[in-house]
């Protein structure tokens, strides 16, 4: 059988394993980016469109947005289970999604500014059961500017898998 004819090896539930690293992502912070980013989320702040406007409020330069961190650190957890030889379940022959449930956005201490170059790499968490049964999967993604200082950490989190028989919520 050819090897696009495979069928694709999933990555399952039991293999999450805390620690677990993907490959590293590089992104270059421009000006641009960084004023697309803010005129996308519909925010004014002179901050991240003229270098006067921030150094009067202590930043070097026109500076990244806090919520721009899911952007110039993304998480890449369909990178991480193909970077190990599998693929994630929404990739599946069969496929079935694993929803996005929450963010937790942990440390932004340093600025993200125009010419920074960002790595991030996205790592399993942990994963937990609810009391209902419902399995969820959680990845945490560090981005590290190019002198090596963390300017990102943040916590994914998605439903892995629905409790057998769950009921579904009526309108």
């Amino acid at each position: 059988m050819a090897e696009a004819e495979q069928e694709k090896k999933v990555w399952t539930w039991e293999m999450l394993e805390s620690g677990v690293e993907g490959p590293p992502i590089i992104t270059e912070i421009t000006r641009e980016s960084i004023a697309d980013y803010a005129r996308s989320v519909q925010n004014t702040n002179p901050i991240y469109f003229d270098d006067e406007a921030a150094k009067a409020e202590g930043y070097d330069s026109v500076v990244a947005a806090p919520t721009m961190v899911l952007a110039f650190s993304p998480q890449a957890r369909w990178e991480l289970f193909n970077s190990k030889g599998y693929v994630s379940p929404e990739q599946a022959d069969e496929p079935r999604s694993t929803p996005f449930v929450g963010v937790e956005i942990l440390f932004q201490g340093v600025p993200v500014y125009p010419g920074d170059t960002i790595t991030s790499v996205t790592s399993i968490d942990r994963k937990w059961e609810s009391r209902s049964g419902n399995k969820f999967a959680s990845y945490r993604v560090i981005g590290r500017n190019q002198r090596g200082e963390k300017v990102s950490e943040y916590l994914y989190n998605t439903l892995w898998e629905y409790s057998r028989g769950q009921k579904t919520r009526k309108s």
